[in-house]
């Protein structure tokens, strides 16, 4: 949390039962204070959506096709002060409060507007937290005793958007009433998130990409990268990657020094990865690390393996062939008499 910054917060309450059409709203008129409380639970949600895998992103929609990014763009224009941050909340719940209006299935809750910077990296954050019921342990007399209380569920919030500053790809979404579509629809609706893609479509296609790429020079040694090199090498700059996005001009640079392969191959296809993406590291290691397990057996190995010869697989008879004397000697070892 050393690198946390909250500038505004404030929050409101959207009443609604899942059985009902009509929703109530409950609007805050001052901020909530910017207290080391607030600054912790602020970290925390910020910690829960890094955590995600495939979030929905995409484009915020034009300011005049869309209510929300209308007002998120005066706010922005009058510099993000606080009292226009009070206007630009109640503008933009009172727009949910409609969009939700006879969504049935859809609940209520908090909704916490947070403007805060991480790692240098500015940002808006609304997340949707509900209440859960919980127990614990109250003094009584000479004795404790168990007693219900409500406590905020910040471990699974219900849905919640980041709008990055910058251009390009700001916006990123958690829909986890995703299965339910008219539940989960009002949501994006209500923010005006264009061209949305899941971070899995998007780390994929970039993936395709990286395939006809030339195999960059290893910094170290002077020499080219091998594949299975490059592989553990792009794994690995990607988990490192700030806000665990990539940008083709940050690629290009850590990889191929002045050269762009990616930028211009991307210019060639008019395509739109250059502005940057949240990548879904699992999909990421699912294309390079592979694991089967079948009956009591399992593998877990790389394409490299493949290439190498270490790990060979006879389509005709379903034989698997691992090559590797270190891996016998601890099997046997395992084994015994």
């Amino acid at each position: 949390m050393d690198q946390l910054i909250v500038h505004n917060l404030i929050v409101h309450e959207l009443k609604k039962q899942p059985e009902m059409a009509d929703a109530e709203l409950i609007l805050s008129k001052a901020p909530l204070a910017i207290t080391e409380q607030s600054q912790e639970l602020i970290g925390r949600l910020d910690e829960i959506f890094e955590r995600k895998n495939d979030l929905l992103q995409g484009f915020l929609a034009e300011p005049d096709e869309s209510l929300f990014p209308a007002y998120y763009q005066n706010w922005l224009n009058d510099g993000r002060n606080r009292e226009n941050f009070i206007v630009f909340s109640n503008d933009t719940m009172k727009i949910l409060r409609q969009s939700l209006q006879g969504v049935i299935g859809a609940k209520g809750g908090y909704l916490l507007y947070a403007d805060y910077t991480m790692e240098e990296q500015r940002m808006l954050g609304i997340f949707l937290i509900r209440e859960t019921p919980g127990l614990v342990f109250v003094p009584e007399d000479d004795h404790l005793k168990l007693s219900s209380t409500q406590y905020l569920d910040v471990d699974h919030m219900a849905m919640a958007v980041r709008l990055l500053a910058g251009k390009g790809r700001t916006v990123q979404m958690i829909r986890h009433a995703r299965t339910q579509g008219s539940i989960s629809q009002y949501f994006t609706d209500w923010v005006g998130i264009d061209r949305p893609e899941t971070s899995a479509e998007l780390t994929q296609n970039f993936l395709e990409l990286v395939e006809e790429l030339p195999v960059p020079t290893d910094k170290e040694t002077g020499f080219a990268m091998n594949e299975g090199e490059f592989e553990k090498a792009l794994v690995k700059y990607a988990a490192k990657a700030p806000q665990q996005t990539i940008r083709a001009k940050d690629f290009d640079e850590f990889f191929y020094g002045n050269d762009k392969p990616l930028q211009d191959m991307l210019t060639e296809s008019d395509g739109e990865l250059d502005e940057g993406f949240r990548v879904d590291k699992r999909s990421l290691r699912k294309q390079y690390y592979l694991r089967a397990g079948f009956g009591g057996l399992s593998i877990t190995c790389t394409k490299d393996h493949f290439r190498s010869g270490q790990i060979e697989v006879d389509e005709t008879t379903g034989k698997i062939t691992i090559n590797s004397d270190e891996l016998a000697s601890l099997l046997l070892d395992q084994k015994g008499e």
